[in-house]
């Protein structure tokens, strides 16, 4: 029952970022049925939190618990660290690094593209058109 609650999250943020079961799935290269099955609690669905968290940026916490946890004004506000930096430079440097992990993803998405690239034609050069 848990996972079928976190499948509907799933796919609200789907939707609501304009992709369906089956575009998400061609995306990630896991199949629609895969999907499907995880999304309707069928199938271990902590893979697909994973890729839809990092996907889309929303929150681990919100995908499984349906709470927002605002990371982001917690470590702002945290007066523990004694590192000289104002709430507004930790803002910043912590947007910083989500813009920095978001390119990081993309460069990742790139290689594997590339490398499906490159396996290709190594098939064809190996195997031949036929």
């Amino acid at each position: 029952m848990k996972d079928e609650i976190v499948g509907n999250r799933i796919s609200k943020v789907l939707k609501d970022n304009g992709y369906s079961q089956r575009s998400f799935s061609a995306e990630i290269g896991i199949s629609q049925s895969v999907v499907s099955d995880m999304i309707r609690g069928r199938r271990e669905i902590d893979k697909l939190v994973n890729l839809v968290a990092d996907r889309f940026g929303v929150s681990r916490d919100y995908l499984i618990t349906g709470e927002e946890s605002n990371r982001k004004d917690m470590i702002a506000s945290d007066s523990i660290s004694a590192n000289g930096l104002t709430t507004e430079d930790k803002l910043r440097l912590i947007n910083n690094l989500e813009d920095l992990y978001l390119k990081h993803q993309k460069l990742l998405d790139d290689a594997s593209q590339v490398m499906k690239e490159i396996a290709a034609i190594n098939k064809i050069l190996i195997i031949g058109t036929n």
